[in-house]
Parts: C-alpha cells; structure tokens; sequence
C-alpha cells in the first residue's frame, strides 16, 4: 500500500500542466464555465435593456395604430380592435 502511494506521488510530481496532471478529463469544464459565465452577462445585460412595456399586446397595439394612419381600417374597426385588444389585458 505504500508502495503505491509512493509510485503515485512520484508519478505525480513528474506530471506537467494544470494541478500537476490531476486535471485528466475534467480540463475541457474550465472554458465551459467560463463561456456559460459570459452568455449569462450577456443574457442579463440583453433582458436589463428591454422595456417591461414591451409586450405583445403593445406590439398588436402599434400595428394597429400603424395600420388605422395607413388608411387600411376604418374608425370603427379601429376603436374595436383596440378594446378587444385591451380586453386581453
């Protein structure tokens, strides 16, 4: 039993690279960490920049209001379209 913690330890210390050549298969985690870290700022810093006015229903609004200036709907179909709309709401 000893003998092998000595052939270990020797083996070891003659090991180059990242936590003297324990690293094994394990090497490839510390980019992955690194790449997940920096997508999650990224997403962060995307999803802090939106408008929490930004929703559907005021997307469906602005192209109703888009299409009523265009001429493409009347006054009516306006007025109804809009309080369906906001009935969603």
């Amino acid at each position: 039993m000893n003998s092998m913690i000595q052939e270990t330890a020797a083996w070891a210390a003659n090991q180059t690279g990242w936590a003297g050549g324990w690293a094994g298969p394990w090497w490839f985690l510390i980019p992955l960490l690194w790449i997940a870290l920096l997508a999650s700022i990224v997403w962060l810093v995307i999803r802090s920049r939106r408008s929490p006015r930004d929703t559907p229903l005021d997307r469906a609004i602005e192209i109703l209001a888009a299409r009523f200036a265009r001429g493409e709907i009347e006054t009516d179909e306006y007025r109804r379209r809009l309080d369906e709309i906001r009935g969603q709401s």
